[in-house]
């Protein structure tokens, strides 16, 4: 019988840990955490569980995606530095994704008109791009809400603002009109992952894009 292409997701760049698995191009699995402080000490043992849960045990992975931000910089850490050395473990390749895409596709409807996914940067901006059916308008870039808006004004007038719930979204500003999910949508960013396994590179060429220099200004 052939072998099954079971990919794993890790998304850590937010303040949840999510967990998606793909079986032959088909949602298999998924668990979104809030671990904590506690996410590099348990993030192998809820890998190990969901696997589990599934039938599946982590020498049948043969593809890894993880998103390499922007986002929270211990997670992304987190991630990246865990899906890379369980990549050169098995010795597979790694999907690089986009924490912001993985926002975005946690919508339903999320390819149609504009749609801006959100997530925390510092009090008074956010990681943001801006997508319009389906496709990417604007960069990946960290904003305040009026450059945002201003970013905007060049692309529709109508759009919807959309994140994981995080009080530190626009702390220093507003939130107004900002649509929310509880976490991302774990079987969503592997099922995005899937879709770019094209993409796969070697995990010892895995980048983050945290979008500012680490260990300036605040972190999250």
């Amino acid at each position: 019988m052939p072998m099954t292409e079971l990919l794993l997701t890790l998304d850590c760049s937010n303040r949840w840990t999510c967990l998606g698995l793909v079986a032959d191009g088909q949602a298999a699995g998924a668990e979104s955490l809030d671990l904590g402080r506690a996410q590099a000490a348990e993030l192998p043992l809820a890998v190990d569980g969901l696997l589990r849960q599934h039938g599946f045990g982590v020498r049948d992975i043969t593809l890894l995606g993880v998103t390499v931000g922007p986002g929270y910089f211990t997670g992304i850490r987190i991630g990246m530095a865990y899906a890379a050395a369980l990549a050169f473990a098995l010795g597979v390749s790694v999907v690089p994704l986009s924490s912001l895409e993985v926002v975005l596709r946690s919508f339903p409807g999320w390819q149609d008109g504009v749609k801006v996914p959100l997530i925390a940067a510092s009090r008074d901006a956010a990681f943001s791009s801006v997508w319009k059916d389906g496709h990417q308008a604007a960069a990946e870039k960290e904003r305040t809400r009026e450059e945002l808006f201003a970013a905007l004004r060049g692309i529709s007038s109508e759009f919807t603002l959309c994140s994981v719930k995080d009080r530190r979204l626009f702390a220093a500003s507003s939130c107004e009109g900002v649509k929310f999910t509880e976490h991302p949508d774990a079987a969503a960013a592997a099922l995005l992952a899937w879709q770019h396994r094209d993409e796969r590179i070697k995990p010892d060429m895995l980048r983050a894009r945290y979008l500012r220099e680490p260990g300036l200004g605040r972190s999250l």
